[in-house]
């Protein structure tokens, strides 16, 4: 099967859509890709289907100087990614585009040549949460399919970055190489508000198409002195033409139009001989720059109704997990109290027990609040692109539509959780999971939820947590199947006679049981 370079023409969605993404990635709405090929290798395509179909995928910005040694640009896109070792893996980084250090590593590359990157999808699945070193140096359990490498606490909603490392080169399928140019300097300079043209010292206060001229108070006096420059109309900063810019295609044009079929600003040249001057756009309507961007700044403020459900559900979701976890605990001071004559070895299989059930519901909340801290993401930045060039803002808008209504979907979203307080205390001194336990309402819920989750299995084992939406693999053979739509209320109905739900009323919800005061 032959492996394909495809390269996308500017104009096409597709390219579009990858340059936002690009934007996104960098929080820079002047970054702008240069070249972009879209990669074809059917046997990677196969694979990475087969491996990952029914788990959660997200994409990944790597660095191209990042691939050294046996990944190099040319033989990732020949033959995918190949691990020396696979014990070690590698980290691929989720949100926030790093350049400059190797795959995964923090740090910006702050200089302004040409770069070049690759955009992957990655099968992350459901992740155990642990520390680097950890990684680096264990096997992805069964369970699992990746590692997230940190401590469970996330960012704000300008910082949306994670980290995964993957053990399989068939959870990684490169999708496109582009090359691309990003300034920070031009980005800050998008920011900041113009220097006079005539002084180049004060800030700019008014600006005069006549002259094409940002003019400080002092200067725009001196210049409109005359009988016929006094006649020249002035606006002041960005509250004229100036706020939309020059024209990409005639940078001496300032944008005037918009064609609300192409999506795109448009100057007189590009009406009267560019690109709309002929042929079917010749044909489209273009309605003043002004009134399109008005338009767009009203649609902007409304809140996207399936997002604002999203954010909803998933708060409801983080809540669930606290209380499940906050019950699970209440669980295990029950059963140390019942074999504290047994303390020595049967508190180690129930510790081992706790463990994996709280690092199960980490995980769902750290997956949770990354799916509410990518929506907050894509949310500030669009906020963040108002306070700048009113054309790129007005240029993105489509594609940052398109970046919502892939946030519509709620495929991966785990509705259902699977930690049962189902540790009981036999006539030994083992501690071992009650496959006979009825399971516990999940709180919050009003809709039916799908069950068929994994029960862990009573091995006493301590974990590092875990994060994620995929279904747990190779349990199949072993795992019990739980109706978790009930969960809370069985175990209410139980409380009496285990006494560990008491006092789940004073508990403050919004404070998640995985803090830094854990004990075990």
């Amino acid at each position: 099967m032959e492996v394909k370079k495809v390269l996308l023409s500017p104009s096409t969605a597709e390219f579009a859509y990858l340059e936002y993404g690009l934007q996104l990635a960098l929080r820079s709405s002047t970054a702008r890709i240069i070249s972009a090929h879209a990669i074809s290798n059917p046997h990677l395509s196969v694979q990475f289907e087969k491996r990952c179909k029914d788990i959660l995928t997200l994409n990944s910005w790597v660095d191209a100087s990042s691939l050294v040694g046996a990944n190099t640009e040319d033989e990732v896109i020949r033959r995918g990614f190949q691990f020396t070792s696979t014990a070690l893996g590698m980290r691929f980084p989720v949100g926030s585009l790093l350049t400059g250090g190797p795959c995964g590593t923090a740090g910006f590359d702050n200089s302004d040549a040409p770069r070049r990157a690759l955009y992957c999808k990655i099968g992350v699945g459901r992740a155990r949460v642990v520390d680097h070193s950890v990684a680096e140096r264990e096997a992805i359990p069964d369970k699992y399919d990746s590692f997230y490498l940190g401590n469970g606490e996330l960012q704000n909603d300008k910082e949306y970055f994670h980290e995964y490392l993957l053990k399989s080169s068939d959870q990684i399928l490169p999708m496109y190489i582009i090359q691309y140019e990003h300034d920070p300097s031009r980005e800050k300079a998008s920011r900041e508000k113009p220097k006079c043209d005539v002084c180049d010292v004060e800030v700019a206060t008014v600006y005069c198409p006549s002259d094409a001229a940002n003019l400080c108070n002092k200067c725009d006096t001196q210049s409109h002195s005359t009988k016929l420059s006094s006649r020249h109309v002035r606006s002041p900063i960005g509250k004229g033409a100036d706020v939309f810019g020059f024209c990409r295609h005639h940078p001496e044009k300032l944008i005037e139009f918009f064609c609300s079929q192409c999506h795109i600003p448009v100057c007189v040249f590009c009406k009267m001989v560019g690109n709309h001057a002929n042929g079917e756009a010749a044909k489209h309507q273009l309605v003043s720059v002004s009134e399109a961007y008005q338009t767009v700044v009203q649609e902007a403020k409304e809140t996207d109704p399936v997002l604002q459900t999203r954010r909803a559900e998933i708060a409801n979701q983080i809540i669930a997990v606290n209380h499940r976890a906050k019950a699970v605990e209440k669980m295990r001071v029950v059963m140390e109290a019942q074999i504290e004559d047994m303390f020595r070895k049967a508190m180690a299989d129930l510790h081992g027990l706790v463990r994996d059930k709280l690092d199960t519901l980490l995980g769902d909340e750290v997956e949770l609040k990354r799916q509410l801290a990518e929506i907050e993401f894509l949310e500030e930045f669009l906020r963040y692109q108002q306070s700048g060039d009113a054309s790129q803002f007005l240029f993105n808008w489509v594609r940052h539509q398109q970046y919502r209504a892939e946030l519509h979907d709620f495929r991966f979203f785990r509705n259902e959780i699977d930690v049962d307080l189902d540790i009981k205390v036999t006539g030994g001194i083992a501690v071992g999971v009650d496959a006979h336990h009825p399971p516990v309402a999940t709180p919050q819920r009003k809709a039916s939820r799908t069950s068929a989750a994994a029960t862990p299995s009573a091995t006493g084992s301590a974990g590092a947590g875990m994060v994620g939406l995929g279904v747990p693999r190779k349990l199949q053979d072993r795992r019990v199947q739980r109706r978790t739509s009930d969960f809370f209320a069985e175990s209410l109905a139980i409380a009496p006679a285990l006494n560990w739900m008491g006092g789940m009323d004073e508990v403050d919800d919004q404070r998640s049981v995985f803090g830094d005061d854990r004990n075990y």
